[in-house]
């Protein structure tokens, strides 16, 4: 019987592999029909043993990646090899008697296979999935096992380039290509379970490049990293790389963005079912030459399953150590391959109960009152299904749909009051399109994609008795098309070059059901981008000190309808002096566009209260708060650069270490002054260029006649004596703006 990891393989049944490390150099799949160079000799020390054992030895000796197929190698005993050897020497040693062939892919992919079974096959079977990939920097080896190969003509080992399939990983455009100098990561289907992990949210949060403090389920009380946070009425997730905010991470599901939710600020990372994930790809590095707007501190991309064949269901029950909470999951997942496509249907159903504070006494102990809720009563109904068909050699279509209905509820606070908080939120997001080989190894990709988050909202002040009713509504198109491929050949390797255009609109609808308030407003945004790979030496044509050194350039522009464009540049380079050691580093800036929440002129308010005021006679003085947004707002703008060190030192086989350091400024953020409006009185050194203190009647009047939404809390009983706008002490200018600059640097290190 054969071993457990998945392969993905075109016109054949999908299986498992099995690897002999956790970190791969380069891409399995095979390049174009050439000679391989032959390989220096090496010394190879394998005793005589079964052929698979020897087979996994000498990949690990020889630097090679290998693929066959265990009912070909079972029960065949393989000679002893010891010496200096090359390795075509060494493998024809292995195989005398055997009765199986080898060839070796200009990648330096070793395929060893009985006679009768065609390499056409055997490059379909060597697309393996990322998600057994943890990071492919290093010059270790990687074994896989194929269970099933159809049978065909036999070719004597020459490659069917049509029936290779490279892929395309988080941090380039370019097929086949591992943004190896780019601190990336990625996390495997089987990893996910075994951690153990419930949810997507779960999943994140355990990152430690992630910020816990974000956006969150259990953070929407608590003072936010933004005013976002506060916004989250519905009570979803984001990612917050590096904590430089929810909306500087991009997410990406199969490479293709999402409609954001609530108030346009984050992509709700709850609304992916767990289960329908096989892999996720992290990238932590500035990828707006690659992506554009938000990926600003990086991106999460979600790859979802597309090669499963068969039923799995799953149940989960939890429940905490102390308290009322209970969590309950189901799932079932069916998929089919037919050789030539495949299906997936998956749907995924979540439960968790409220937590409330009396069950525990931190939460007393810090006077929350006792029937507030830490967590709130969440019901998640989760459906994903997809479908590809390659219609002929060279033509395929792909579709894909995610739906996800999600209720909270839950007694919180806002602003100091309770608040029940009821919502409702519909999500869908289509995807479809199609690639097709063009012509001497190009191959164009047109796709496109539609998205809807609907969260309707039901909000009461227990105090007061006034309840809100609100809906918000995001949808976003987009439209892309992008050609890659070789353009001529170096020494090194292929350069190549992937060129794209991309279109998307945005809508964002704010429509206060209980209130005549209504605000609307959408952009149009269209990119066109370039990438090029450039390997100037690799194991073809490697020097003393030099195995392996490349290049990668970058480029972005966008254009915005509603303020302007952009145009960001990202560099890598990444050098081998020895085998086993990559030195890599990138420089790139990144921006992100204003939310369009933020240009929700609808938002402008202003509110009279009694500030605290140390150096005011009677203590407190009436301030007239402006917050919300006035426009004239810019894009918040980045720049960042890695450098990074990875090793796997050839005397301990399996062995990896790595570390990043990063550097990111991110300039002119969005956001108010303060979230504590009233807090700037009693700090006017520090919030001096905000305030208008002793303001004159036309000061105060012109503030007023901004908006016509005005609240005087002074009336309001307990909140200090009662005042006019009139008397105005002090204006208070918190509204949004560009105001202030974040550095964030720091290590990542990584053992395994």
């Amino acid at each position: 019987m054969s071993t457990s990891k998945r392969v993905r393989a075109k016109g054949v049944k999908k299986r498992s592999l099995i690897f002999s490390t956790a970190i791969v150099t380069s891409l399995i799949v095979a390049g174009q029909v050439v000679a391989q160079e032959k390989k220096a000799a090496s010394h190879y020390d394998i005793p005589a043993q079964p052929l698979e054992d020897s087979l996994n030895a000498f990949a690990m000796q020889a630097d090679v990646e290998l693929l066959y197929t265990s009912d070909d190698v079972r029960a065949i005993e393989a000679p002893a090899i010891s010496g200096a050897a090359s390795r075509e020497q060494a493998i024809a040693q292995l195989l005398a008697g055997t009765g199986l062939i080898y060839r070796f892919t200009d990648s330096g992919t070793l395929i060893v296979q009985a006679p009768d079974k065609t390499s056409a096959n055997a490059a379909r079977a060597g697309r393996i999935e990322m998600a057994q990939v943890a990071q492919r920097r290093s010059a270790a080896a990687s074994v896989a096992t194929i269970e099933e190969l159809q049978d065909d003509d036999v070719d004597n080992g020459q490659q069917d380039r049509s029936d290779i399939v490279e892929m395309v990983v988080t941090g380039s455009s370019i097929r086949g290509i591992a943004p190896d100098s780019s601190p990336l990561f990625i996390l495997d289907r089987e990893g996910i379970d075994r951690a153990g992990f419930s949810t997507v949210e779960q999943l994140i949060e355990a990152l430690p490049q992630n910020f816990g403090g974000g956006i969150a389920v259990d953070t929407f009380s608590v003072v936010p990293e933004s005013l976002d946070a506060a916004g989250n009425f519905s009570r979803g997730t984001s990612a917050n790389l590096r904590g430089l905010g929810s909306d500087a991470t991009l997410v990406l599901v199969n490479g293709r963005r999402l409609a954001p939710t609530t108030l346009s600020a984050f992509v709700d990372i709850s609304a992916i079912p767990l289960s329908a994930i096989e892999r996720v790809e992290v990238l932590t590095d500035g990828a707006s030459a690659i992506y554009g707007s938000d990926a600003v501190a990086g991106v999460i991309n979600f790859v979802l399953r597309d090669d499963y064949d068969g039923a799995e269901t799953l149940l989960r029950y939890g429940a905490v150590s102390g308290g009322s909470l209970d969590e309950y999951k189901a799932s079932q997942t069916f998929g089919k391959n037919w050789g030539s496509g495949n299906a997936l249907f998956v749907y995924e159903f979540f439960n968790q109960d409220s937590l409330p504070a009396s069950d525990r006494d931190f939460a007393l102990d810090a006077g929350v009152p006792p029937d507030f809720d830490l967590l709130p009563q969440v019901e998640r109904h989760n459906v994903f299904a997809s479908i590809s068909q390659q219609l002929t050699d060279r033509v395929e279509l792909f579709a894909s749909g995610l739906y996800t209905n999600r209720e909270v509820e839950s007694l919180s606070s806002s602003v100091g009051f309770p608040l029940a908080i009821g919502s409702d939120t519909e999500q869908f997001n289509l995807s479809g399109g199609g690639t097709i080989d063009v012509w001497a190894g190009w191959v164009l990709e047109v796709a496109g994609s539609y998205g809807q988050d609907e969260a309707l909202i039901d909000n009461e002040f227990v105090t007061f008795g006034v309840a809100t009713e609100r809906k918000l509504e995001n949808t976003l198109w987009t439209i892309d098309a992008k050609a890659d491929g070789p353009v001529f050949e170096l020494p090194g390797g292929e350069i190549k070059l992937a060129v794209g255009m991309s279109y998307r609109d945005e809508k964002f609808d704010d429509i206060g059901i209980t209130s005549e308030a209504e605000f609307s407003v959408d952009r149009d945004v269209f990119a066109a981008y370039g990438e090029l790979f450039i390997p100037l030496v690799s194991e073809k044509n490697r020097l003393p000190g030099v195995e392996r050194f490349e290049i990668s350039v970058a480029g972005r522009f966008e254009d915005y309808s509603d303020f302007g464009s952009s145009t960001d540049p990202k560099v890598g380079a990444l050098w081998s002096p020895v085998a086993g050691l990559n030195l890599r580093g990138t420089y790139s800036t990144s921006f992100r566009a204003p939310n369009l929440n933020d240009l929700n002129a609808n938002s402008l308010e202003t509110f009279l209260a009694n500030a605290f005021d140390p150096d005011a006679a009677g203590g407190t003085s009436l301030a007239l708060v402006l917050f919300g947004n006035t426009g004239g707002l810019n894009p918040e703008e980045s720049t960042a650069w890695t450098a990074g060190v990875d090793y796997e030192p050839q005397f301990l086989p399996g062995l990896s270490l790595s570390v990043t350091y990063y550097d990111i400024e991110f300039d002119d953020r969005i956001d108010i002054p303060s979230t504590n409006s009233l807090l700037p009185v009693a700090q006017p050194d520090v919030f001096a260029p905000i305030l208008t203190v002793n303001p004159t009647a036309e000061e105060i009047a012109s503030t007023l006649a901004l908006t016509p939404a005005f609240r005087n809390f002074t009336l309001i009983p307990g909140f200090g004596p009662p005042g006019v706008p009139e008397d105005t002490e002090v204006i208070v200018d918190n509204t949004l703006q560009n105001i202030s600059i974040t550095n964030t640097s720091g290590l990542d290190f990584l053992v395994s």
